[in-house]
């Protein structure tokens, strides 16, 4: 068993496996570390792309390391400038629909980017200071809360027919 820098524990080897599936096994280790990491965790379909913090829909796409990750849903557009997202949070879609995610690599000028709904996440801790996700958060806050607590509108009481005299 292999143990690195960054804490990784690779499996044992089993005495009578193959190559393919030793490495195999390593890159499924491997693969869930990266993912963990990254805050790809989101739940795989057939289950509905949800949060299991908040209950709120996101967009979910396949990543590199074949997990699943939610991004957010931005409404009018999905993509916001590269430059105004933190390093790390930054992902970006691949002509195949896959999400990757380029960590600390500066954006070039006019880049734009997808974020992870962790990051505006009402049930999560908050990660980052940034004014404008902050405000985001607070949005994504009173849309969970009208999910779970719907308002209630009384309807006027009709009463009874009114008595003729």
């Amino acid at each position: 068993m292999g143990v690195f820098e960054d804490g990784i524990v690779l499996p044992e080897r089993r005495p009578d496996e193959s190559d393919d599936d030793y490495w195999g096994r390593v890159e499924q280790v491997t693969d869930r570390i990266e993912a963990r990491e990254e805050g790809a965790t989101a739940p795989a379909p057939p289950l509905p792309p949800v949060c299991r913090e908040c209950g709120l829909g996101a967009d979910r796409f396949p990543t590199l390391s074949k997990a699943w990750v939610l991004l957010e849903r931005l409404d009018p557009v999905n993509v916001v400038p590269a430059h105004m997202v933190p390093p790390r949070f930054r992902w970006l879609i691949n002509a195949d629909g896959v999400a990757w995610n380029p960590w600390l690599a500066e954006p070039t000028p006019g880049a734009v980017c997808r974020i992870p709904h962790r990051l505006v996440c009402p049930g999560l801790p908050e990660v980052n200071p940034w004014m404008w996700l902050t405000v985001m958060r607070g949005e994504n806050e009173r849309q969970a809360q009208r999910l779970y607590n719907p308002p209630r509108f009384g309807w006027p009481d009709a009463g009874e027919p009114a008595a003729s005299a």
